[in-house]
């Protein structure tokens, strides 16, 4: 049987590969599994300097299985609190904690758990007919309250979840969610383009600064500032910063390591 979730790592690069194609990549159990296993795995890789996650076939993801997300390897848990925090939320977690640069290639739907996942990453590239949305409440459901309405403000995220309606990449750009939007012909090109630059850009300072950006969220100006001096200092022990300390002075290029 095909895994559900493909794992690869090239050029110092990790694709994460949601491969469920004949249900439009829709989550179950093991796949959520699966995702958190694979960003956990580029986690502990030193290798890998930054991660894709894309799908296979017609969509990106859309959402999570609503038929039944269990399986016999991970059945769904009896209590439902264990497993609404064990399901997506989770991965956008473990996205959220890892100190590496994360591409999402989005293409036709990122609805709900897919849109979710695209708007934890770093950056969003998707074909121009990408459709997004979070429609939980056409099927009775209450989620999708914190992501969106941080990205886009509370009255937009309001008109997406109460009406569930969806919303394309021009909309998506506008408000800034989107590094990139092209045509599905240049899509591969284009995210692997950008995954390739930063593969070769200091990474262990993004990730620091990754870290400093989530962590300053909900801070006063006097602990925001704090919370990036930590940072800073943290930056100046990494072999990147004396390697780009080095450039400068001899007036060449950085060759980075991410470490």
């Amino acid at each position: 049987m095909d895994s559900k979730v493909i794992y690869k790592v090239e050029d110092n690069i990790a694709r994460i590969i949601l491969n469920r194609p004949t249900a439009l990549n829709a989550l179950d159990n093991d796949m959520i599994a699966d995702l958190i296993s694979c960003l956990n795995e580029t986690k502990k890789d030193d290798n890998v300097r930054v991660i894709i996650i894309e799908g296979t076939g017609k969509t990106f993801c859309a959402g999570d299985d609503l038929v039944d997300m269990g399986t016999d390897k991970n059945p769904n848990p009896t209590d439902k609190l264990t497993e609404y925090s064990d399901g997506y939320p989770a991965v956008v977690l473990a996205m959220k904690n890892l100190e590496k640069p994360i591409i999402v290639k989005a293409h036709k739907y990122a609805l709900g758990a897919g849109c979710e996942i695209a708007l934890a990453a770093d950056f969003i590239i998707a074909s121009n007919e990408t459709k997004f949305g979070l429609p939980f409440v056409l099927r009775g459901i209450s989620a999708g309250t914190y992501l969106l309405q941080k990205r886009i403000g509370y009255h937009r995220a309001a008109r997406y979840l109460f009406l569930g309606e969806m919303f394309g990449t021009k909309e998506a750009n506008d408000w800034g969610l989107l590094y990139k939007h092209v045509e599905l012909e240049r899509l591969d090109e284009e995210v692997w383009d950008l995954a390739s630059h930063l593969a070769k850009s200091a990474t262990r300072a993004i990730g620091l600064m990754k870290k400093a950006m989530h962590n300053s969220e909900s801070l006063t100006v006097e602990s925001a500032f704090q919370v990036q001096t930590y940072s800073t200092l943290a930056s100046y022990h990494t072999a990147d910063y004396a390697e780009g300390k080095q450039a400068f002075i001899e007036k060449r290029n950085s060759i980075f390591k991410g470490r």
